[in-house]
């Protein structure tokens, strides 16, 4: 993707994606980390500037979701979805930089409605 010219690059792989967010460095591009805050992170903090942001999924709130519907005597069983309706999955805002990127605060919050309102049809398999 850098040899191609990209602006930035993505790795839905964690901490294992590492190298990609190095390479971004190197390259002077952007990066963009997955499932947590990958700014913070600080096996990551040499890279960090060029972590725009991250993809996150709040497993916590998972988690305490189904540890809440155990206390409460009623245990979740099969499949629940925490999406970006139920604010479990979203975007971190960390790198202060993220906020300087012309529009992309505006073009994310218009992204997130109309994934919610159905407007902008996402692949869920």
């Amino acid at each position: 993707q850098i040899e191609k010219k990209a602006d930035v690059v993505y790795a839905a792989a964690g901490l294992s994606g590492q190298g990609v967010i190095e390479a971004a460095a190197k390259a002077k591009i952007w990066a963009i980390g997955v499932d947590s805050d990958q700014y913070k992170q600080e096996a990551l903090a040499t890279y960090k500037d060029s972590i725009l942001t991250s993809a996150l999924k709040d497993i916590n709130g998972a988690v305490f979701a189904l540890a809440k519907s155990v206390e409460d005597g009623k245990p979740l069983t099969g499949t629940h979805t925490f999406d970006l309706k139920s604010d479990g999955v979203g975007l971190s805002d960390s790198n202060p930089k993220f906020a300087e990127v012309p529009g992309a605060e505006e073009a994310v919050e218009k992204a997130k409605a109309g994934i919610v309102d159905g407007s902008i049809k996402v692949a869920t398999e």
